[in-house]
């Protein structure tokens, strides 16, 4: 009666002992995968803010655009305005 209560014990450390190998292997793998997604959050981070750089330059470089467009039609207006001007007589 003993000896079949030390053997059911045995194979229940056995089983007990199988179900943690099983989970410390399956926790390792979980870190791996941690470690894997910390990299790449970081290198987002870094994607992004490298999209936000360019965003910034690209809008800055659409109001310089957009400043030379302005000064190019204030130009054209006051050439058509003296034009008209000097054609109507008002030298001005």
């Amino acid at each position: 009666m003993e000896g079949e209560k030390l053997a059911r014990i045995d194979e229940s450390i056995k089983q007990i002992t199988k179900t943690l190998d099983s989970h410390d292997k399956k926790l390792e793998q979980l870190e791996k995968t941690y470690g894997v997604m910390m990299n790449l959050n970081y290198r987002m981070a870094n994607v992004e803010n490298a999209i936000k750089s360019i965003d910034n330059k690209l809008d800055q470089n659409s109001v310089k655009k957009g400043k030379k467009w302005d000064k190019l039609i204030d130009y054209i207006f006051y050439a058509l305005v003296s034009f008209v001007l000097l054609k109507l007589g008002l030298k001005g």
